[in-house]
């Protein structure tokens, strides 16, 4: 049986909601619209005439047959990525950077930088793709930009930016509060994202108001969608700087304390032990070094 021109690209969409549990976090991985995600899942599952998923109110679960093709399917993947990386290996352009990275970092803060790193050196190509989340796909860049406390195993890793979180919304939320204490803010909606739920927690801890256990809470599981839901006045969030550095320039957001929470979270640049970084990347993560250094 052939199968569908577009059926590895909607298997691949496929194994990105499973792990997922989620469209909207398989789409920013693999830098499509839920939309997208959507369509081709819609597609894959009146090719095989089986549901795939449940939808659920937040995210969405595996039904007994898509358990199963996600079993089987899955190997497949693993061959097809460690099939790249070995293609890749058999390269000697040591003048291309594949960089996987987080879109909205990407999108806000990023891409709009590397114009002045291609000037600078105008023999050396810079391809974005979504970060990955298996080890042997991860394989295939040359770096990769992630999320967290700065420690995987098996990687180099050096910090960017993003530590410090500050309390943000629109203009109008914040002329309502007016008064600006801690405490003010827990008679509005507190925005979070649904991998750092405890931020606001720690936040409140660190100003002593301990009677925030029952705060009217909100979780996104995107940044860029949160940041459009500050904007439109949907309540208050704790983002760092680098994401909103636009809305805070042209007014759309403001931010109610100059105090931030400090965290071991961020962004970091990393790259396999086991793989000898290029001249260009070693290029590419000096200008970024300094370039993060100075924005902070």
């Amino acid at each position: 049986m052939q199968l569908l021109p577009h059926s590895l690209t909607a298997i691949r969409v496929f194994d990105a909601v499973a792990r997922h549990a989620s469209c909207s976090r398989a789409a920013d991985e693999l830098f499509l619209t839920q939309s997208a995600v959507s369509k081709q899942l819609q597609s894959l599952e009146d090719y095989l005439g089986v549901k795939l998923f449940t939808r659920l109110h937040q995210g969405v679960a595996l039904t007994d047959p898509g358990a199963e093709y996600w079993r089987a399917v899955k190997p497949a993947l693993t061959i097809l990525a460690d099939a790249t990386v070995k293609a890749r290996m058999q390269t000697n352009d040591d003048a291309t950077i594949h960089l996987g990275l987080p879109a909205t970092f990407g999108q806000k803060w990023l891409i709009q930088r590397v114009a002045e790193f291609t000037r600078l050196h105008p023999d050396i190509t810079v391809q974005f793709a979504p970060k990955q989340t298996t080890a042997s796909a991860s394989a295939v860049f040359s770096a990769e930009i992630r999320a967290g406390r700065g420690v995987w195993e098996g990687m180099h890793s050096h910090y960017l930016m993003g530590r410090d979180l500050f309390a943000v919304c629109s203009p109008a939320v914040a002329s309502a509060i007016g008064t600006r204490t801690a405490e003010q803010l827990l008679n509005y909606r507190l925005l979070e994202h649904v991998r750092f739920p405890q931020m606001w927690d720690r936040w409140f801890s660190a100003r002593r108001v301990s009677a925030h256990e029952g705060r009217n809470a909100q979780r996104y599981e995107q940044f860029s969608v949160m940041i459009s839901a500050l904007s439109a006045g949907m309540g208050i969030g704790l983002m760092p700087r680098c994401l909103i550095e636009q809305e805070l320039a042209d007014g759309t957001l403001t931010a109610l304390f100059e105090e931030p929470l400090k965290t071991e979270y961020g962004y970091y640049l990393t790259y396999r032990k086991d793989q000898y970084p290029s001249t260009a990347l070693k290029r590419f993560a000096d200008w970024l070094l300094q370039l993060c250094a100075a924005s902070e």
